[in-house]
């Protein structure tokens, strides 16, 4: 079962933001980071329990996520579709449809993530100094700047 949620430092230039696969991710940290960071992201990496985070901010987030994955599929029909098109020779008008629907498809989508993705800034908005808080709260020592967990360069 895939870890999934609202998280600090997934990345180290993001406070907060919303993992996928929080295994997928440490996999990626032990394997893929560089040795003389990768403690100091597992430290610091975690998901957030859903019941000390701002209801709306969760909503949000969640849509902007379901959102995005729709996007992101309509976008991989649009690309298939293209590929189709450009293979299909004596197919190409009908392939070509094929392309437009799936363009027309993903602008609906892309429309809706913008959407999604409007309203959840504007409840990271509302909500950032209380995730701030809880952030030094739940990573007591964090090095976070506000851009980063390696402020010095390290």
């Amino acid at each position: 079962m895939e870890k999934t949620g609202f998280a600090f430092h997934c990345h180290h230039d993001t406070l907060f933001e919303y993992v996928t696969d929080y295994d997928e991710r440490v996999r990626y940290i032990k394997e893929d980071k560089p040795e003389r960071e990768q403690e100091l992201r597992l430290k610091l990496f975690k998901i957030i329990p859903d019941d000390r985070l701002p209801t709306k901010l969760v909503k949000a987030g969640t849509a902007y996520v379901k959102a995005r994955k729709a996007c992101d599929k309509a976008r991989e029909t649009y690309d298939k579709a293209g590929e189709t098109c450009v293979k299909a020779g004596t197919a190409y008008v009908k392939a070509g449809t094929a392309c437009v629907k799936a363009w027309e498809a993903y602008g609906k989508a892309r429309g809706a993530c913008v959407k999604a993705g409007e309203a959840y800034d504007k409840a990271w908005e509302a909500y950032k100094p209380e995730i701030e808080a809880l952030h030094k709260e739940l990573c007591p020592g964090c090095p976070w700047d506000g851009k980063t967990i390696f402020p010095k360069g390290d």
